[in-house]
């Protein structure tokens, strides 16, 4: 099906209007990630509120992808991408002004559910409006959005840092500056389309499913869509907590700015090869390569944590993590029916969040404990088993048009 308005024919830009909300979720994370080191010193956080900030948007994630799916689902993909971003906007722009811990917790939770509800609407609409044989494609580019974002977030900083700035300013322009590339996504979708397949399937008086079908037909591919994104979700330990990693070690703010520009690279790159993987090897097959590839960076992370070397399995473990990741973005949104899509996204979706949540909460605790060596050996193992889940319940959907899919994945 094409688009049925709008950007009639122009898939390519639909998946960069859909990957400006992923754009503003890696956005994010280096917003934060950069500015805890500052928030250590003028907020004297405690390792557990450092661990809160740096994951509280993991938090906001559930509530927003659990919310906005069933209202993506019930009201339309295009109404839940024009109103979530400004969750994003206001939040952003709030984190410039506050003065304790307490308050900018909340703002952050407030972030997260707008990028929560964002992730499961966007991909529902590009892959219900996206060429079978390019749709894996298509997905991948909106995916390496997230990754640019965060690179992008990282040279600002830098920029930023290297003008002389106050430190007590800089974190708060670095945080306030979010709201800027979400003004920018709210005006650049007002001419997003609405999915031609919710409009025949979705939309009320035309829905035939109902979301709890999502249990009884479709819970093999609600645990294999959960294995994808749970495993992926350990990950927060690199794309939160990597600067403290490599601050702890030493060599100053700069450096490890300049250390967080790289490894964003390897992000970057690692979702452009996913992009360009997905239709040609599969979707089944990247995911249970890059799931057990993941596994063993961070035992070789552990490894390496005192050695020179770190920042090598620290790039390789950001490549393989948007690896991992643009199979599980583009596997959640192609196994269920149209009409409970986003819901069952955000089922999916809220386990990744919840994941790291939990996973980078506790890098702190254990980075001032001495036991992140052992800490990184057990989410190695962790990953492998959800590799293991994955490969056990899933299907592979390259090169099938999204009814084939449905069928098969009833099964």
């Amino acid at each position: 099906m094409g688009l049925s308005t709008g950007y009639r024919g122009s898939h390519v830009l639909l998946s960069v209007l859909i990957g400006l909300g992923t754009f503003l979720d890696g956005y994010d994370l280096l917003n934060i990630s950069v500015v805890l080191p500052f928030l250590i010193h003028f907020m004297h956080l405690t390792p557990e509120m450092q661990g809160l900030l740096g994951t509280t948007t993991y938090i906001g994630g559930v509530f927003g992808a659990l919310v906005f799916g069933v209202f993506s689902d019930l009201r339309g993909r295009r109404v839940a991408l024009l109103s979530d971003i400004a969750f994003f906007l206001i939040s952003s722009l709030l984190s410039a002004f506050v003065i304790s811990p307490e308050q900018l917790l909340v703002l952050r939770f407030l972030v997260g559910f707008g990028i929560g509800a964002d992730i499961v609407s966007g991909p529902a609409l590009l892959s219900e409006e996206s060429p079978t044989p390019r749709r894996g494609l298509l997905l991948g580019v909106s995916l390496i959005m997230m990754p640019l974002g965060g690179l992008i977030s990282a040279l600002l900083a830098h920029v930023f840092f290297t003008m002389g700035l106050s430190p007590s300013i800089l974190w708060r322009i670095i945080l306030g500056a979010g709201a800027v590339p979400a003004a920018i996504v709210i005006l650049l979708r007002s001419r997003l389309p609405e999915s031609s397949r919710w409009l025949l399937r979705g939309a009320p008086g035309r829905r035939r499913i109902s979301f709890k079908k999502v249990w009884g037909d479709y819970w093999k591919m609600l645990i294999y869509s959960s294995a994808a994104w749970v495993g992926a979700g350990t990950t927060s330990i690199f794309t939160i907590f990597t600067p403290m990693l490599v601050a702890l070690r030493g060599g100053g703010y700069g450096n490890m700015l300049n250390t967080v520009l790289v490894l964003w690279v390897f992000a970057t790159l690692g979702a452009m090869l996913g992009s360009l993987m997905l239709d040609r090897v599969g979707r089944r097959v990247l995911l249970m390569a890059s799931l057990v590839g993941l596994g063993f960076a961070f035992w070789y992370v552990a490894a390496t944590y005192r050695a020179p070397e770190l920042e090598y399995s620290l790039s390789l473990a950001m490549f393989l993590t948007f690896l991992v990741v643009s199979g599980a973005y583009t596997v959640q949104t192609e196994v269920f029916p149209v009409e409970v899509k986003s819901f069952a996204d955000g089922i999916a979706f809220s386990l990744n969040r919840i994941a790291n949540f939990v996973f980078g909460a506790l890098t702190p605790i254990f980075l001032y404990t001495g036991s992140i060596i052992q800490y990184l050996g057990w989410i190695g193992a962790f990953v492998l088993l959800m590799a293991a889940t994955a490969l056990l319940t899933g299907i592979e959907t390259a090169r099938k048009d999204l009814e084939e899919i449905e069928s098969i994945a009833k099964r």
